[in-house]
């Protein structure tokens, strides 16, 4: 038995309520844990001395102011509404005045507004000192190398130039 098991059924332990084999593993569990056995030490304790006061003997007119009282609560007159707290009514009422004064609060301080303009800094766009070509090494050897691809655009984008370069200078030789 573990500790939990043994706090759970303590009370009926006390009382005497549990079968016989829950009280034997109860009895095993008191003989091997010590927080367990100080717990039901304090507990037959307090009961014992709450067992050895004396009696309260109420004073001899007790059960007729008793009996005077209750009978004069039950021939008062009840009220129609008894105070109950508030009803739903009540309780639409506030949501409903909460909600009304949130969205003029929100209507009279502009808050979906936009707060004034956004303005970025500015961009300056320069372009690269170095042309990109097959000739820049550090290009070529930035390219993936998964992507046969991107060769290919950057012949594609040097493409005219090339051409117009090696026109003129063909042109030129043939003279």
């Amino acid at each position: 038995m573990d500790c939990r098991s043994f706090r759970n059924k303590h009370v009926a332990f006390v009382d005497d309520f549990l079968p016989g084999e829950e009280v034997v593993s109860m009895q095993r569990h008191l003989a091997e844990c010590e927080r367990c056995a100080a717990h039901d030490a304090k507990v037959r304790r307090s009961l014992l001395l709450f067992r050895n006061l004396p009696p309260v003997e109420p004073s001899p007119d007790f059960y007729a102011r008793l009996s005077a009282r209750i009978e004069s609560e039950r021939s008062a007159p009840q009220p129609m509404f008894a105070a109950r707290g508030p009803g739903v009514g009540t309780f639409l009422g506030v949501a409903v005045s909460l909600v009304t004064v949130g969205y003029l609060a929100a209507a009279g301080l502009n808050w979906d507004a936009p707060r004034g303009e956004i303005v970025l800094a500015p961009v300056v766009a320069s372009a690269p000192a170095i042309p990109p070509s097959v000739e820049n090494e550090a290009l070529a050897a930035s390219v993936s190398a998964g992507m046969p691809v991107w060769p290919m655009v950057l012949f594609a984008e040097q493409a005219p130039l090339r051409f117009a370069q090696v026109q003129f200078t063909q042109a030129s030789w043939g003279r």
